[in-house]
């Protein structure tokens, strides 16, 4: 072997790994960002969710003061 292919090939193993580096760490900033989407919408439905009981429970309110 060369001894300069050796270098040459350290430098693409070290341009790889920091590739590889930056990738993980995007993959990680965007699944942060996914499970705070999640949670937020989580949220979103549970209060959506009361709010729709609260509107069938004046419903049947008003029903059973007709009847």
């Amino acid at each position: 072997m060369v001894p300069g292919m050796f270098e040459q090939e350290l430098a693409q193993l070290e341009e790889r790994v920091q590739r590889l580096m930056a990738a993980y760490q995007q993959a990680r900033l965007e699944r942060r960002r996914a499970l705070q989407e999640r949670d937020r919408l989580l949220a979103i439905n549970a209060e959506l969710r009361k709010r729709i009981e609260g509107v069938i429970e004046r419903i049947r309110t008003l029903e059973e003061q007709d009847t």
